[in-house]
């Protein structure tokens, strides 16, 4: 694989079968061979290279390389599966995450992954009742931007302590039907052709640059030639390819949603000044009381970029993972900023937030 020993940050959907280790042998086995075949016909629309699974004895481990919501349609379609069964001989417990996975060796020469994302996975699926799918506060926040039919089916559980004394917000995926899947774009004539373009234009230009070392002008001005006309061809395919897509991009019109910028604060209007025709005897008006700050002007914001990622810890208090948190509201006082990512040291930093203030936090762990 060719992704061995690179660290990724994806999906991981960790399921546990309730009470495995309680069976006899043969109803382990006929347990395990009724989830095979379930998780099997889950995975079905998920391309083998976007996936890694992972078999726990008990249950399995998948890591998502792909699109992240994969690890949401597993869930909806196990969820789905059990529901239609007339028994209850086989029952699920399942946790999703969004975290960092490293991709290794395992003793027999396979691909398997370690790191935060899936033990974070496997927290989250010990606070599952049976047959409910909980989600992290990362995971959830991640497919919420990605579509709002994905953030209805959650319903926010609360906080969760783990046998680490690590604090975990999960959220709860109903029973809402699931919603469309987005087909995944295969790539059009058009873009083959063009790829084909460009390996010949890659070869053709190798070619041409071994005879420049080694010919004289005359062979020279030839290569070069070959270089333009092979140049132009591809042109004309990579221009039939981005037509195409475009083609299909309208025809889906598919639109991302895009987080809603903060709304700016309300500036209180000012009386209108006392006319000048009033006499100079009579009493000022009184001052009418001050209004009420607005919400938005009684908070300052936290506008945060970090790279690759992190977690975001305020006070001790964890607020998600950034990207795809940017923006945190705090009210005015002095706070403790942590920004955790596994590997390399925290970052932190003191903060004073005053009311209608934006602080940028800029971070690359390196």
């Amino acid at each position: 694989m060719s992704n061995d020993n690179r660290t990724f940050v994806c999906s991981v959907a960790f399921i546990d079968i309730v009470e495995y280790s309680k069976k006899s042998v043969a109803d382990q086995m006929r347990a395990k061979e009724q989830f095979n075949l379930l998780l099997a016909q889950a995975l079905a629309d998920v391309p083998t290279k976007d996936r890694i699974i992972l078999d726990t004895g008990d249950g399995a481990a998948i890591s998502f390389l792909g699109d992240p919501e994969d690890g949401l349609f597993l869930a909806l379609a196990l969820r789905d599966a059990l529901a239609e069964r007339s028994d209850d001989s086989l029952r699920l417990r399942t946790g999703i995450n969004l975290g960092p996975v490293r991709l290794v060796k395992d003793i027999n020469g396979l691909p398997n992954i370690i790191g935060d994302g899936i033990n974070v996975a496997q927290r989250v699926m010990s606070f599952a009742a049976i047959n409910q799918v909980l989600a992290s506060r990362s995971y959830y926040e991640v497919v919420s931007a990605l579509s709002p039919d994905y953030a209805h089916l959650f319903s926010f559980e609360g906080a969760r302590t783990d046998k680490h004394v690590r604090e975990h917000e999960v959220y709860a995926l109903g029973n809402y039907p699931a919603p469309p899947r987005p087909s995944r774009r295969k790539p059009g004539a058009a873009a083959v052709h063009a790829t084909a373009a460009l390996e010949k234009l890659g070869h053709a230009a190798s070619t041409a640059r071994a005879q420049v070392m080694r010919r004289p002008p005359l062979a020279t001005a030839l290569a070069v030639a070959l270089i333009l006309a092979v140049a132009a061809a591809a042109r004309i395919a990579v221009k039939g390819s981005e037509a195409e897509r475009q083609a299909e991009t309208a025809a889906a019109k598919v639109i991302m949603p895009r987080p809603l910028p903060p709304k700016p604060a309300a500036v209180e209007s000012q009386p209108p000044p006392a006319a000048k025709t009033e006499s100079a005897a009579k009493p000022p008006p009184a001052k009418k009381p001050p209004r009420p700050a607005t919400e938005a002007a009684a908070t300052g914001t936290l506008r945060l970029n970090v790279l690759p990622w992190g977690e975001i810890h305020i006070n001790g208090n964890q607020y998600g993972v950034s990207p795809p948190l940017r923006d945190i509201a705090l009210k005015p006082g002095i706070y403790k900023l942590e920004i955790r990512n596994p590997g390399f040291a925290s970052y932190l930093q003191v903060v004073e937030v005053t009311p209608g203030e934006e602080i940028k936090i800029r971070h690359r762990f390196r």
